[in-house]
């Protein structure tokens, strides 16, 4: 894999004169009502920050945001933390921001070791996800994960990796490298919107910004692009409404195909959804249909079937999802596929 960038004098001391021209991070007020807390992961041992908002209620499930911060010493889970707290309690919703390793790509080391420290900022992440859920009430179909500038490597490597947890993700003027997303790619879920947000005047990672946002449309990700005025600084109410318009506007359904005892032919289908379907339409690909949420079903011979489920609100449109099954030896595997609507 290529090199990224030497570590020495001459990219440091011009990554901090462009961080001090460019712009840096709006911190907002962090005078909240709760503390922010540190929380540790009991199976990993990994430290992370927490802020849950005085309305929080145990009876109702709340959002959940994970943050990404963007390169140490110019930026920290802490200082991530003060851009985003009080929106945290505006909003009514949970934020966390762990510690990650791989936001320094740029400077200190090459794409092999970038793409093994991006593996261990996921697990990291995934982890704290899982241990808020447990201490918290989080909604399942609510967990929505946001980086800054550096934060990028991890954000979009363990979202883009994850649809099944995170409904949507924010990448807020990024650094990008496509090199380092290779193993993220046959995971794309094409209906998990991502925004991608760069500064028109952001020496720093404009065009990486716009270079993202083409590879991801490239890879059929649902992207919604934002170009802001001024430089490198943060922009988390553009995050925030971005998740909100998500949930009004953007039903989240997920299909998971697994073999179902030791047959390699007969595939369980299960769903995760953000509403309770009145009705469903499943069409397995080869013929064959189901009108039940989760249905079993056994395919005559190995094959790469289009399975679709058609899901009816109460109200409203039917929602549509497409997955291919490949079935056979080798056991199940699933991609989504985003058809014309």
């Amino acid at each position: 894999m290529k090199r990224i960038i030497r570590s020495d004098w001459r990219v440091v001391v011009p990554v901090v004169l462009l961080c001090v021209c460019a712009g840096c991070p709006q911190y907002r007020d962090a005078s909240v009502p709760n503390q922010i807390l540190t929380m540790e992961e009991p199976l990993s041992g990994e430290e992370y920050l927490v802020y849950v908002p005085s309305v929080y209620d145990p009876s109702h499930a709340h959002p959940l945001v994970v943050l990404c911060h963007g390169t140490k010493p110019f930026d920290t889970p802490r200082r991530q933390m003060g851009d985003w707290v009080k929106l945290a309690e505006e909003k009514g919703f949970v934020v966390i921001a762990p510690h990650l390793e791989g936001t320094a790509a740029r400077l200190f080391h090459n794409a092999q070791e970038q793409v093994r420290r991006q593996r261990r900022d996921e697990q990291t992440i995934l982890d704290v996800v899982r241990h808020a859920r447990g201490a918290y009430n989080i909604s399942d179909d609510r967990v929505f994960l946001v980086s800054w500038s550096a934060g990028s490597y991890a954000s979009l490597f363990t979202g883009l990796r994850n649809p099944d947890v995170f409904r949507a993700l924010a990448v807020l003027q990024g650094n990008f490298d496509p090199v380092l997303f290779a193993d993220a790619v046959t995971r794309v879920d094409p209906y998990q919107p991502v925004l991608v947000l760069y500064g028109a005047e952001d020496v720093l990672t404009g065009r990486e910004g716009r270079k993202c946002a083409d590879w991801l449309e490239e890879h059929r990700v649902n992207v919604v692009r934002s170009e802001k005025g001024g430089g490198h600084q943060g922009h988390p109410k553009e995050a925030c409404t971005f998740f909100e318009n998500v949930v009004r506007t953007v039903p989240w359904m997920h299909i998971r195909a697994i073999q179902a005892g030791d047959d390699p032919l007969t595939v369980q289908f299960k769903i995760r959804s953000s509403f309770e379907p009145a009705q469903y339409a499943w069409a397995f690909g080869d013929g064959e249909d189901s009108p039940l949420a989760e249905p079993r079903h056994t395919y005559a011979r190995p094959g790469t079937y289009r399975v679709t489920l058609d899901a009816r609100p109460t109200k409203g449109a039917v929602v549509r999802r497409t997955v291919e099954v490949k079935v056979g030896e080798g056991g199940i595997t699933s991609s989504d596929e985003r058809q014309a609507e």
